[in-house]
This record gives C-alpha cells, structure tokens and sequence, in this order.
C-alpha cells in the first residue's frame, strides 16, 4: 500500500507566525521564496557560555515598537548572502516554527533587519514541503491557537 501524502497548505506572501520556543506568541512574517532560510530581527546580540553550552541571547525587535528580550543555544554560524550580494556571518538556532496551527523545527539566524518592512522572514528550508505560497493573497492562515503536530 502507498504512504498517504499529506496535502500542502497554502500560505500568503506574509502570515502570522508564532516561535513558542522563544515565547514569541505573534509575529508577522514575510514570506520568501527567494530566500533559503529564515531570519528575525534581532538586536544586543550576545554570545555567553552557561555550563560549556554556548548560548546566544538577543531582543526581537518587531515592528510594532515592542521588545522581546530572550536566549537560545547556539547552533553555529551561517554565510547568508544577502539580496544586494553582501555576504554576513550571522548566529543561528533552532526553534520552533508555529503557522497555521503546524510546528515545524527549523533554522532561525538572527540579524539586524531593521531598514525592513517585517520582523521575520520566512524562506524555503523553514517552508520545507509542508507549505506553498500564494503570493497574490496574504494572511490566509489559520490562528496558531492549536498546536497540530511538531515536525522534526
């Protein structure tokens, strides 16, 4: 018998997000297909050891003038290029991803987004196979109230 494939769900160019992980519990994301990975705005970037685990903790600047001061381990470093051609070294973690009531576990790298229109972005890896996008449409999904299934 075949394995059963789940349908995709569609996605506008930009969504309400939610990193649980971090307790952000709203943030409005673009979505970039343009884009490998996802990435946040992120500000006082600091990078501590706490019993020989590398942490890095950073305030989430959304757009709304709000802060969220938060921490997560440390994964590594990514070369992101960005869409002008210059290259950045950012940190990066992994954490949760909630839309349309989906978890997903992705890759977040943390960098000043500041001359941006949204928080976050959210690009291909982070959508994986779950999502496609339609970008003449945005906000077509649900609230992230429930919790549906953590994808690893």
């Amino acid at each position: 018998m075949a394995a059963k494939k789940r349908a995709k769900r569609v996605v506008g160019w930009k969504e309400n997000a939610a990193l649980p992980d971090l307790n952000i519990v709203s943030v409005i994301a673009k979505i970039d297909t343009g884009a490998n990975l996802a990435s946040i705005d992120a500000a006082d970037i600091k990078i501590v050891s706490r019993n020989k685990v590398k942490y890095v903790k950073f305030t989430v600047m959304k757009r709304n003038n709000t802060v969220r001061k938060t921490s997560a381990p440390l994964e590594g470093y990514k070369r992101i290029k960005s869409s002008n051609g210059d290259v950045e070294k950012r940190p990066y973690i992994k954490t949760t991803l909630l839309m349309d009531g989906i978890a997903k576990k992705i890759e977040l790298t943390l960098t000043d987004r500041g001359p941006m229109d949204y928080t976050m972005l959210i690009g291909r890896k982070a959508l994986g196979r779950r999502w496609v996008v339609n970008p003449s449409i945005s906000f077509l999904t649900k609230s992230n109230d429930k919790e549906r299934k953590i994808k690893k």
